[in-house]
């Protein structure tokens, strides 16, 4: 069993494993809505979404009563807190949340990116657990001065469901208070920082069986004690374990698309030459000792903004098939701007007037209805792909040859075909899925039904619908928009 929690919603999923392909069932989906409290902050609803996998387990026992085990993955960076009697302290605070962007400035003036990329070789996103949880601690929250335990969000979820206390590797890279080359926590980032270092337990690696669900959650909900796995935890992770590499010969990127964008590299280790710094690219834990380097852009969040904006407007639910016909057959408007400007990345109750007043004060057309609006986000999103790889591959002084698209912004096949056309590369794109195929791996793995990561991948290219996208032809089209791309944004 799946679970798989992505920043706007959640999925239990029962995987059918048949020797040589899988197949799956969505047996129960549920929303994750942040909520907005305590004079602004913005919070995680950690007992709903528990309630929801609660909801989900107990569905797919029902329907399949011979479940061997289950999993948890989630989006990274965040975490929660336990007190020293197993109780937990307040809900996590969101990645979003103004106050953790706020301390940045004055926790890099203390501790430099260069010096924070050295130690952790992670990327300096403001959205990492590292500027959070100085945050807490500047502030003298209460969770952060009298916590017995730091857990990432699915080790928090993992907990609630056993009692077990984990700190998996791939998320616990995504607070840039590890080590990856030695996979351990570093001690030197909590010394220059003046971190608590009590908080934090070994790391676990993905693959490892941390016993069955609790009794009283057994009771609750009727069924037989399961047990827990624990998966490459980061959904970016079991995501890129789930890539289906079929053409290794090939120099291959990958992108995630979803709420956020990954793009990145799959590389053997820590990729640690200082340039990838200015670019906001660094490493993600990998598994199977491999490293992912890798650009967190902000996917899928501005279209997401937009549509809850024009769901209210119309006072009912616009598709995303509407949403992309109307960009698709909208006049051929360039406006364009960077996804990961801090007025796109933050909340915003009216998404596309951000939009709109954005491309009025830099000069460019103003799109006016939803197509162009959605036309001019996806626009950006391939611009911005296209910026970020073609710069981290000058860097590591290789030619892109092959882009895999991932998750279920892969659904949407005209933004893919626009990916393709902009970077100037062939893309696979699919499974939807990736990050549950990721995640059944790891839970493979642990019962000995496969021996490695790669005998993984070669099943989901079995089990998959997969389908490629080639450049369209037009590339001077493409680089005439890339070139007016580049004279807005920088």
């Amino acid at each position: 069993m799946i679970v798989d929690l992505g920043a706007s919603n959640g999925r239990v999923i029962v995987a059918a494993y048949q020797g040589d392909k899988f197949s799956f069932d969505i047996v129960h989906r549920f929303d994750n809505v942040p909520v907005f409290a305590n004079e602004g902050e913005y919070f995680w609803d950690i007992l709903h979404i528990f309630s929801d996998i609660k909801v989900g387990i107990r569905k797919a026992l029902e329907k399949y009563p011979d479940i061997v085990s289950v999993a948890i993955d989630t989006m990274g960076c965040d975490f929660g807190f336990v007190s020293a009697n197993g109780r937990l302290m307040g809900n996590p605070t969101h990645y979003r949340d103004e106050s953790q962007h706020k301390m940045a400035e004055k926790l890099h003036s203390i501790l430099s990116e260069e010096e924070l990329f050295e130690l952790s070789q992670g990327p300096c996103n403001r959205i990492m657990g590292i500027y959070k949880l100085f945050s807490l601690k500047e502030r003298h929250t209460f969770e952060y001065e009298h916590a017995k335990y730091l857990l990432m969000i699915p080790d928090l979820l993992n907990f609630l469901l056993t009692g077990k206390i984990t700190n998996e590797f791939t998320n616990a890279t995504m607070t840039l208070m590890v080590n990856q080359k030695d996979r351990c926590w570093e001690e030197k980032i909590c010394d220059k920082l003046d971190l608590r270092k009590d908080i934090f337990t070994p790391l676990t690696e993905p693959g490892t069986n941390i016993g069955p669900i609790r009794e009283s959650i057994c009771k609750e909900l009727g069924i037989r004690p399961i047990n827990v796995v624990v998966p490459a935890t980061h959904d970016t992770a079991s995501a890129v374990a789930g890539i289906p590499v079929t053409q290794q010969d090939k120099n291959w990127a990958f992108v995630s698309l979803g709420t956020w964008a990954l793009a990145g590299i799959e590389m053997d280790e820590p990729f640690t030459d200082s340039r990838v710094v200015p670019l906001e690219f660094g490493n993600e834990g990998g598994v199977e000792g491999k490293s992912m380097l890798l650009k967190n852009i902000n996917g899928l969040w501005v279209i997401q903004r937009c549509r809850q904006r024009w769901n209210e407007e119309a006072g009912e639910e616009v598709s995303w098939n509407d949403i992309t016909k109307a960009a698709n057959e909208a006049k051929e408007i360039t406006s364009v701007f960077d996804v990961d400007d801090e007025e796109f990345s933050l909340f915003q109750s009216n998404m596309p007037k951000t939009i709109q007043d954005y491309c009025k004060r830099t000069g460019q057309e103003i799109p006016e209805t939803m197509g162009e609006i959605a036309r001019c986000a996806y626009l950006s999103l391939a611009m911005k792909t296209r910026d970020c790889l073609h710069a981290v591959y000058k860097i590591i002084g290789k030619d892109l040859e092959l882009l895999h698209l991932l998750g279920g912004g892969t659904q949407n096949r005209l933004l893919c075909q626009w990916i393709s056309n902009a970077v100037g590369v062939p893309i696979v794109a699919g499974p939807t899925e990736t990050t549950s195929v990721g995640n059944l791996i790891f839970q493979l793995l642990a019962d000995k039904q496969i021996a490695s990561v790669e005998e993984g991948r070669a099943l989901c290219a079995a089990s998959s619908n997969l389908y490629t996208c080639e450049p369209d032809g037009k590339r001077e089209y493409w680089d005439d928009i890339y070139a007016h791309y580049v004279k807005i944004v920088k």
